[in-house]
């Protein structure tokens, strides 16, 4: 990975997604995800130059030991891929299962700032967010902080 850091000038705008490499022998992280197109295989997050694509750093999901529950995945996830460019000042894009609140608020301690979406069943998204009748139907409403 420090090899695929050094071959490239990084953008402003960074993303965070999963991959699932496609594999079907016998490890104890192997994932099951049907909404993949390979549904079974290997997950592994990344973080990447949104204009190039290209890998930066990538985890590989191992799973969490028995009789251990893992809360907010997604946020210690980013925390650990955007370690390195804490203070340089960019965006990084996330889907909702990345996106929380307090990710973004611990996010711009560091100088970073995010995009991304947000599951409606938050405790945290104001009222005024959430679907309404008095708000025209198909309209969209953006939160800054």
């Amino acid at each position: 990975m420090q090899i695929c850091q050094k071959c490239i000038n990084l953008l402003s705008v960074l993303t965070v997604d999963e991959q699932l490499f496609p594999y079907r022998g016998r490890t104890r992280f192997t994932q099951y995800i049907p909404s993949k197109p390979a549904k079974h295989g290997i997950k592994v997050w990344w973080i990447c130059d949104s204009k190039y694509a290209y890998p930066l750093r990538g985890l590989i999901y191992t799973r969490k030991l028995k009789n251990e529950r893992e809360t907010n995945q997604g946020e210690r996830v980013v925390k650990e891929l955007a370690a390195p460019y804490k203070g340089s000042g960019r965006n990084i894009t996330m889907d909702n299962f990345f996106t929380t609140l307090p990710l973004s608020d611990f996010l711009l301690s560091w100088n970073l700032t995010t995009v991304g979406t947000l599951r409606k069943n938050k405790k945290y998204i104001p009222a005024e967010m959430m679907p309404s009748k008095i708000r025209d139907e198909y309209s969209t409403v953006f939160g800054f902080q």
